[in-house]
């Protein structure tokens, strides 16, 4: 019956995750044309445009992600993710209304600052399962957000293309209170906040998390992951022109290649239970690094799109396995009354990689070249397999 409970409940925060991240990113497949449609007519302002919208998106949500894993601490996971999701909801609901850009702007700032939903309901996840079973579960809860992340653009563009620009924001803002419905009648959390006369400070929570010395070496991970997600994106159409004898299909193969990384990372996440049976999860992190720098290398010396392909799959495996690795470190690490904040800190970071990564990416392509990117990102994975190697414990028992 317990078995059962917890199947249940992490089978609904997976479509919890799942729908949140297919908002997120929903609106990206056609975000600069719903620009043009408030008034910004030029092509290069549009770019600008969309690309402020989208860094002021992550950029906020990188900053309150830790407040809302903090508050998920105090006032209760479930109650967290609920409160998050039905602000989410609202938020973009409301941005199938704007008249203009700046409007806009200003709701893209509030869905960052509500975007902590992704902390609290990991959080809330590994307070409902059985020890045994966190690795596997945070595996699982990793592939919601890949298969989201995947899948939002896709739906976005398709509802976009049908039926107008201002209908995704509707269609994802009703998912997302279908999702709290959900969430509210179909889980009870049984973790109990913190009392109130018990309760730190959050600058207090937040220092004693900060100290724990591996757990700053995972956050230094999920920072890597996301950066070398990122960063490869923006140059990876430039970088295969000069592997293409002909430029046909060019969108199409850049796309198939961006896709390639998120599916084989869904594989290798998915897959952590088992590997963590035969592996530590030191092991892994290593291994996976290692691998991920010399597959970054491996990139410019491919010869042909299959072979690029190949390494990018591989890259793919490497960082899948790494995210849920360090996630479930971090739960073995932190207490459990002090896992929100934890997790809200990670979230941070990686949303950290995800806006410094292309920005570093263009920087560097502008002074160094294209191929700069990726020998930058593979020396990162190498220090921080060095860094695993020498600070990281071999092997953590979940604290309680």
């Amino acid at each position: 019956m317990v078995l059962d409970e917890w199947k249940k409940s992490l089978s609904v925060l997976w479509s919890v995750q799942f729908i949140g991240m297919s908002a997120i990113t929903g609106v990206i497949s056609f975000l600069p044309l719903y620009v043009t449609q408030l008034g910004i007519t030029e092509a290069s302002e549009a770019a600008m445009w969309s690309g402020i919208l989208v860094g002021s998106a992550a950029f906020c949500a990188a900053i309150s992600n830790p407040y809302w894993g903090a508050m998920a601490d105090r006032k209760g996971r479930q109650l967290m993710v609920e409160r998050v999701l039905f602000l989410f909801a609202l938020n973009i609901f409301a941005m199938a209304f704007v008249s203009n850009v700046y409007q806009l702007l200003f709701l893209r700032i509030l869905q960052g600052l509500c975007g902590g939903f992704v902390a609290a309901s990991a959080a809330l996840a590994v307070s409902m399962i059985p020890k045994e079973k966190i690795a596997a579960t945070v595996g699982m809860l990793q592939t919601s957000l890949i298969i989201g992340g995947a899948m939002g653009p896709m739906l976005g563009g398709f509802i976009a293309d049908r039926f107008g620009y201002r209908q995704p924001f509707i269609v994802f803002g009703i998912l997302c209170i279908v999702a709290l419905g959900v969430i509210h009648w179909a889980i009870t959390e049984k973790h109990s906040p913190v009392p109130a006369v018990d309760k730190p400070s959050l600058k207090a929570t937040f220092a004693s998390v900060w100290s724990v010395s591996d757990l700053r070496l995972m956050l230094l991970v999920q920072f890597l992951t996301q950066f070398a997600i990122h960063s490869i994106g923006p140059v990876l159409p430039l970088f295969i022109q000069t592997i293409l004898l002909t430029p046909n299909n060019l969108a199409s193969i850049s796309g198939s290649l961006i896709a390639i990384v998120g599916v084989t990372s869904a594989i290798a996440s998915a897959s952590m239970g088992f590997l963590c049976k035969h592996f530590s999860h030191k092991q892994i992190l290593i291994t996976a690094s290692l691998l991920g720098g010399i597959t970054f290398i491996g990139q410019l010396a491919a010869q042909d799109i299959i072979m690029l392909a190949v390494l990018r799959g591989i890259n793919g495996l490497c960082i899948g396995a790494m995210v849920p690795s360090s996630n479930t470190i971090i739960a073995f690490l932190i207490p459990e009354s002090k896992r929100g904040a934890a997790f809200g800190m990670t979230n941070g970071v990686a949303l950290m990689g995800n806006v410094i990564g292309p920005v570093s990416a263009g920087l560097l392509s502008l002074v160094f070249g294209i191929t700069a990117i990726f020998w930058l990102t593979s020396i990162l994975f190498f220090l921080v397999s060095l860094l695993l190697f020498s600070k990281l414990e071999g092997r953590m028992e979940a604290r309680p």
